[in-house]
């Protein structure tokens, strides 16, 4: 039963909860709950590469095991494995996404915030289409904002696309270099752990749906940002959709009180969404030319630390590249908006209106809210 203090609109909004199983059972493939096996009694396990002998043109069998198992596990790991030939564009890993934009839906490239970053331009010479993740330098006693991203830290569970409204729908990354040791990426199926909580708890499911089930916080910097958002919603393309962040560095994920069904509901993701965990699968980012290709939708990630060594060979560089859910959303922007399905969204227009999925909104720690800078928009 749910609590009496949820309000009618909550619950209105909560009841997509039965839209979005319904949904997922028939996206991935099964005709009623009791069809889905439980995850998390199987075993963590390193994903299979798809080999890649030439980047610049795949093979027909590359590329039907690449969309084999992106449609499988929801990743591709690839290995190139002549990484060191020069690409037809300007990076092999864009070489790669444009021989499989049709198959994968890579046709709404963004360009990253980070992307042409001074730093790393003056590191690693002119913009190539990609934004570097490494383990940025930082002076000492400096204030300089870094995300946790670019530190050798620990990356917890998260999906990206933080201030996008949930349009982030596929991560292409590439190892250009490897760390002296660690680094492991780790992927969780969370739509597949939600069905899992669906059997075993149904109230903490549905929990998952309020409105603000979680509050996602990035204090500082030029992206800094506030968003409220449920944990699981039926999106704006009618596709089940997550949001799933662990507090990470400075970035804070707060969860609403007084739900003892939420916080069964928390408790059971992130048992389940740390390094290893049972029914979560890895790439170990070991050599250069790696590559993984991960929907964002349904899927969350973490990161372990990673140690450099003292020779550039030895320190981690990983390229990014992110793939949008439609033209209008392959712009800039920093909101706090989620792209709720219309009708749900309607419930709470303050939270989820079309005017809080545009332009670049700051959050400013000292009234806890966001503010709107400057509006960008598409035609």
């Amino acid at each position: 039963m749910l609590v009496t203090q949820l309000t009618k609109k909550e619950l209105d909004f909560m009841a997509q909860s039965e839209v979005f199983l319904e949904l997922f059972l028939k996206e991935r493939g099964f005709s009623s709950l009791s069809e889905v096996e439980p995850i998390t009694s199987r075993l963590p396990f390193a994903l299979e590469p798809v080999v890649i002998q030439d980047f610049r043109t795949l093979t027909a069998t590359e590329h039907s095991q690449i969309v084999d198992s992106y449609h499988q596990w929801g990743v591709a790991h690839l290995i190139v494995l002549n990484p060191d030939d020069q690409p037809h564009s300007t990076h092999p890993m864009l070489d790669i996404c444009e021989q499989l934009k049709d198959d994968l839906h890579l046709h709404y490239p963004l360009q990253h915030p980070l992307e042409g970053h001074p730093e790393a331009v003056a590191r690693f010479g002119p913009r190539d289409g990609t934004a570097k993740f490494y383990n940025l330098p930082k002076p000492i006693d400096s204030p300089t904002y870094r995300e946790v991203a670019t530190t050798s830290d620990v990356l917890e569970v998260h999906t990206d696309g933080g201030g996008f409204g949930g349009t982030v729908q596929t991560i292409a990354l590439y190892l250009d270099a490897p760390a002296l040791f660690g680094g492991f990426t780790c992927f969780y199926d969370v739509l597949m752990l939600g069905a899992e909580l669906a059997k075993r708890d149904m109230d903490a499911f549905r929990h998952l749906f309020l409105p603000d089930a979680v509050t996602a916080i990035r204090p500082r910097g030029t992206e800094a940002i506030k968003i409220v958002s449920p944990v699981f919603y039926v999106n704006e393309d009618n596709q089940p959709q997550i949001f799933l962040r662990s507090t990470n560095g400075e970035h804070k994920a707060i969860w609403r009180k007084g739900f003892s069904a939420l916080d069964r509901a928390r408790e059971f993701l992130y048992t389940y969404t740390n390094p290893f965990a049972p029914g979560s699968y890895f790439v170990p980012s070991t050599r250069r030319g790696q590559v993984c290709l991960s929907r964002n939708r349904d899927l969350a990630h973490g990161r372990t630390a990673y140690m450099d060594g003292s020779n550039p060979g030895q320190q981690r560089v990983m390229s990014k590249k992110w793939f949008m859910t439609a033209e209008k959303h392959a712009v800039p922007k920093n909101v706090p908006g989620t792209a709720v399905r219309a009708d749900y969204a309607a419930l709470f227009p303050e939270r989820f209106g079309e005017d809080k999925l545009v332009g670049h909104w700051i959050y400013d720690a000292q009234s806890d809210d966001n503010y709107l800078t400057c509006r960008l928009s598409v035609d």
